[in-house]
């Protein structure tokens, strides 16, 4: 038994990271060439789709040369079965000069990656899952760098990182395809891309707070301690702040307004915290609250019944930052702050524009929770995930650097 033990500390030594991936593209492959060819060092088997015969591996990167069939640029690796918590990372080494550029996992050999993806526009990043491309990413705009998709149980986790370390772009819950194959997908554009990899170690970002209220009715008590996709997460303490809320049928719901409003929170320690809920509403409004300081300092992410708003409330006094004519369908709102830059989603639908808000007061408050203006509004599945401004997703650097 020791010397089995040996055997395989030899093997698999303490800090050498194991990979269901790796490619560092450090072959020389001529365009047409490139199909069934291995990954280097490995592990890993090149499939590439590239009818126009643009696509080779020179000077350490993967290169695409244009072409002219659309997302037809492709190199994809052998299958995986969806894990939470299955890590891609990969890097762009070039400014995308056309179309569109998309990382992550498809549920094909064939086509664009449409399962769960960080894309590129320009500029700008987008994120997918299934059919509805997002450009969710505006501040900080980056042509290249690293990226990092994150499997979820459904959906999945989409960073980048920059000059400050890892941001969470977004995340959603989409598409649980199961069966799913890593990619880099090119629509007609001339770039290139240094490595990709799949670590065999599994890693998921932790909530800042999580709830999905699936407990006895009565007092808020405390959130949950376990995220969306079984990681582990603190606990936070509900407060009611403006009027009471409760758990009732396992969702939040408002029991009582004080002057019209009921408003509770959790302290998570965080500022830029991207908040989400999902929303039923019976009437006024209903959505959440961040960066609360007081009854009368605060942000909240609403709907009305007509308009989806994002609302800041300055010493009591409110102004409309965001408002769109939106149904609520489904109810899924969501807001990410960047300091003082802010985007409103409902239903994984960007709300207007990136909006601004610099009040000071409004920079501090790292408290947020639900907003109701009506008893028979709910609120479920409430979400707080850290943007990343102050390292909290530094575990992916260990893939990566």
């Amino acid at each position: 038994m020791r010397r089995m033990i040996r055997n395989l500390a030899v093997l698999f030594p303490r800090g050498v990271i194991r990979w269901l991936l790796r490619d560092e593209f450090s072959d020389t492959r001529a365009a047409g060439a490139v199909d069934g060819t291995p990954a280097t060092p490995g592990p890993g088997t090149r499939t590439v789709q590239d009818p126009d015969g643009v696509v080779s591996i020179s000077g350490g990167n993967y290169v695409s040369a244009g072409g002219s069939t659309v997302f037809a640029q492709n190199i994809y690796y052998p299958a995986i079965t969806r894990v939470a918590g299955t890590v891609l990372v990969a890097i762009k080494t070039s400014t995308l000069t056309a179309g569109r550029d998309r990382i992550g996992f498809h549920g094909a050999e064939s086509g664009c990656a449409a399962s769960t993806f960080v894309g590129f526009y320009g500029s700008d990043f987008s994120v997918d899952a299934v059919a509805a491309e997002l450009n969710v990413q505006a501040t900080p705009a980056t042509a290249t760098g690293i990226v990092a998709v994150v499997l979820g149980t459904a959906g999945g986790y989409h960073f980048c990182h920059t000059s400050g370390g890892w941001l969470l772009i977004y995340s959603n819950r989409r598409d649980a395809t199961a069966t799913l194959y890593p990619c880099i997908t090119l629509d007609r554009s001339l770039e290139t891309h240094g490595w990709i990899r799949i670590p065999a170690e599994r890693w998921l970002p932790t909530p800042a707070a999580f709830d999905s209220f699936s407990r006895a009715d009565g007092a808020l008590g405390v959130s949950e301690i376990w995220g969306p996709d079984n990681q582990t997460v603190t606990a936070r303490v509900w407060n009611n702040r403006v009027g009471t809320t409760l758990v009732a049928t396992t969702a939040a719901q408002a029991s009582a307004l004080v002057g019209g409003i009921a408003i509770a929170t959790v302290n998570t320690g965080t500022v830029n915290a991207i908040t989400g809920a999902t929303l039923t509403r019976a009437g006024n409004e209903v959505g959440v609250v961040l960066r609360y300081v007081n009854a009368d300092n605060y942000i909240r992410a609403i709907h009305d019944g007509t308009n989806c708003k994002l609302v800041k409330r300055v010493a009591a006094a409110e102004t409309d930052v965001i408002s769109a004519v939106v149904a609520l369908g489904a109810g899924a709102i969501r807001v990410i702050p960047d300091g003082t830059a802010f985007r409103l989603f409902l239903n994984d639908a960007a709300v207007g524009v990136v909006s601004t808000i610099n009040d000071a007061v409004l920079q501090t408050g790292t408290e947020q929770g639900l907003f109701s203006t009506n008893v028979g509004n709910t609120q479920d599945r409430f979400l707080v995930m850290a943007r990343g401004s102050n390292g909290e997703y530094a575990a992916l650097n260990k893939w990566s650097f």
